[in-house]
This record gives structure tokens, C-alpha cells and sequence, in this order.
């Protein structure tokens, strides 16, 4: 979800389609002039699918999200569709005129050529749909509310608006924005709050950055470690360029926010060897802290992902055994398939072949369940 620095438009597909709308959208074969024109005299906007042929969420909506009857009905009937590879063709100039940074970029252009709205990255069709809505909605297009705000309009709403398109940018322009927001706002903790402190705030460079300490209790209460393992790699990043050790790093970090020094030192701990590409003092810190009275810390996902580390990276016996203890309080929290296969190969690998068969049967079961991609699971059946 965020700018790349290489943006170039090739022709954009603008003639005739060979889909039909049932089977998904439909595309211009013409050039980029040809576009425009189409769509100022149908009083559409033009969208434009800006891919590059290396980008894989890029391949992901072109096999899965255009050919979608739902998103073909919507776009068809809604916007002159075109798409063009950013590396080619009239791509360079029209990524500089639009700032295309990343891929892909879905941007609405109206016939005169000017940016109505965009986003950013994989879709799925309900999502996709929702912001072909957005963009045909005065209220929500990214020209509308720009505009807006930069005429002096600071309007909560549509401060809040125009918050959600820059996050999902990822333009840093977002934290002057934010401020100018959180000065309309009485309670800074509501959930929507929240997240705004935690997207514009989190940088110790930002202008933001001393309303998110004075709000870390309820930012952390709240988001739990997805705040401070933000935060950790916040001032990560900035003592990384000072070039300070660790422990001074750790020091740093303990002393903005005392009540969470020891989390905050060992996701600190684990950005620096990481970093460094030291994967023994990196195992040591995992080992050290992921015991039983602190992983009530982490949610499933981020115990899921310790977990599998572990299975791909460890050998020793008693360092498995404690991984499993990871993949079980992440399956404890919110079994999940993904969890139970780590949890099933874990197992597998310490030697349980008995106990990995039963687990890995549950898991396959889950994810038949959601239609899930069992293959992997059904590899250690096999075993």
C-alpha cells in the first residue's frame, strides 16, 4: 500500500472488448488520446488499471478480480475501462503527470485528464466495487476532497475522508492533515481516533508524535502489540541512522514508554538482529522472552508467525517443544488453519508423527471448511 518509484503508462486498452460483461470487464485497445476522447463524450470517467508485468497483486487482479462478473457489471456500466503497463509506451508520462509510485495503481481520470480519485493494490471484488462507488461519489473522490481541503475547508468529515485516501497512499502529506483533524476533536480515544494516531503519529519526526504519547495507554489497551511493535520500529528506524547500539536503542525506547519497557526492548532487540542479519542472537531474544507468562502479549497471528519461524529455522529438540507452546496459545486464541497446519508440521518435526497426523486432519477439515488451500497439510497425511 504504498508508492514504488517506478511509474510508467503504455497504451491503454481502449477499442473493443472481446469479454462480455457477464464474464467481466472490458477493456479499451486504443490510445491514451482515443481514451479520453471516448470518455468525455460518454460522460464517463476513464479507469485505469496502472500494472507493471513483474507485479504480482497486479497479476492476482487481472486472474481474479476483472474477470468477475459483479466487477465486470459495475465497471462496464460505470467508466471507459483501460489498462496499461507501466514500463512501456506512453506508460512514463502518464506515471508522472498522475504520480503513479505503485503498483497497482487504480486511477479515475475524467475526459479532460484530470486525477477524480484512486487507490492502491490488491482488491477483492466487493472491495474493488466499493471503490469504483467512491469514485463516482462527489463526497468521496480524492480531487473533491483535496480541493476542499486545500481551499481551508476543516470539516471533521471530510478530514477524516481524505485521512482514509492518504493512508492508503501512503502520503506523508497525511500527517499534516491529521493534525489539522485531531484539533477538531474533543476525544482523541475513539476507535476511528485510534487508528488515525496510530497511521500519522507513530513517526518520533512526526508533528503528531507527542498527542500519540500523551494517548500511548489507550492506543496500546486498544491496538495491544500492534501499537508497540509500531512504535518499537518507529524509533528503530531513527536510532538505525544514528547508528547507536542496542542497548542504547533499548534505553531510548524504555524511556518513552516505562510500562512497556520489556516488550518494547524485545521487539527493539529483534528489529536490530534482524537488521544485522545475526539470526542466533535473533533465536536467543525469541527464546528468552516467548515463555509462557508473556505470550498473553501477542495475538494469534503475530504467535503464528513465531511459530512458524521456529518449525523452518529451528532443530534443537527442546527449543521445538517450546515453539509448539507458540503455536498452541495461537490456536488457543483463534483456531485458525493456518495456525493448525504450523501447529501439525511443529509437531511433525519434533518427532510426535502421531499427534502432527491428528492436528493436521483437524486443520484440513477447518480449511475445507473456508475453502482454504489444504495441500500443504495434506503433504504430512502423506508422510
Amino acid at each position: 500500500m504504498r508508492f514504488i518509484n517506478k511509474l510508467l503508462l503504455v497504451v491503454l486498452c481502449v477499442g473493443t472488448a472481446s469479454l462480455l460483461s457477464a464474464q467481466g470487464m472490458e477493456f479499451e485497445t486504443g490510445n491514451w488520446a482515443s481514451i479520453l476522447k471516448k470518455a468525455e463524450k460518454e460522460n464517463k470517467l476513464i479507469y485505469l488499471d496502472a500494472y507493471t508485468s513483474w507485479c504480482g497483486p497486479c497479476k492476482m487482479m487481472k486472474k481474479s478480480i476483472f474477470p468477475d462478473a459483479q466487477v465486470g457489471t459495475y465497471f462496464n456500466q460505470n467508466f471507459v475501462n483501460a489498462q496499461i503497463d507501466m514500463e512501456k509506451g506512453e506508460g512514463p508520462g502518464l506515471a508522472t503527470k498522475y504520480s503513479v509510485n505503485a503498483y497497482p495503481t487504480h486511477l479515475f481520470i475524467n475526459g479532460k485528464g484530470e486525477l477524480v480519485h484512486l487507490g492502491l493494490g490488491y482488491m477483492d471484488a466487493v472491495q474493488f466495487v466499493d471503490l469504483g462507488k467512491q469514485a463516482i461519489d462527489p463526497k468521496q473522490q480524492y480531487a473533491t476532497l483535496r480541493n476542499k481541503y486545500e481551499s481551508g475547508d476543516r470539516d471533521a468529515a471530510l478530514l477524516s475522508n481524505y485521512l482514509n485516501l492518504l493512508y492508503q497512499m501512503g502520503d506523508e502529506s497525511g500527517d499534516k492533515v491529521a493534525q489539522e483533524y485531531f484539533k477538531t476533536q474533543k476525544d482523541l480515544t475513539t476507535d476511528e481516533n485510534v487508528k488515525w494516531l496510530n497511521a500519522f503519529a507513530i513517526n518520533p519526526s512526526s508533528v503528531n508524535h507527542s498527542t500519540l504519547l500523551a494517548n500511548k495507554d489507550v492506543l496500546a489497551d486498544k491496538l495491544k502489540t500492534q501499537f508497540l511493535r509500531n512504535l518499537a520500529y518507529s524509533y528503530f528506524m531513527q536510532d538505525a541512522k544514528k547508528g547507536i547500539t542496542l542497548e542504547a536503542a533499548q534505553k531510548n525506547i524504555s524511556n518513552v514508554y516505562p510500562a512497556k519497557g520489556d516488550i518494547l526492548s524485545f521487539y527493539m532487540a529483534t528489529f536490530y538482529h534482524k537488521k544485522n542479519k545475526d539470526s542466533k542472537a535473533y533465536d536467543e531474544t525469541l527464546f528468552k522472552f516467548l515463555r509462557s507468562g508473556n505470550l498473553d502479549l501477542f495475538d494469534s497471528q503475530e504467535l503464528n508467525g513465531y511459530a512458524w519461524y521456529a518449525y523452518e529455522s529451528i532443530d534443537d529438540k527442546d527449543r521445538l517443544a517450546q515453539a509448539i507452546t507458540w503455536g498452541q496459545a495461537s490456536v488457543d486464541k483463534d483456531p485458525q488453519y493456518a495456525n493448525m497446519d504450523t501447529l501439525a508440521w511443529l509437531y511433525f518435526k519434533s518427532g510426535d508423527t502421531e499427534k502432527a497426523k491428528g492436528i493436521a486432519k483437524e486443520a484440513i477439515a477447518l480449511g475445507n471448511e473456508k475453502g482454504e488451500d489444504t495441500s500443504s497439510t495434506e503433504e504430512l497425511l502423506s508422510k
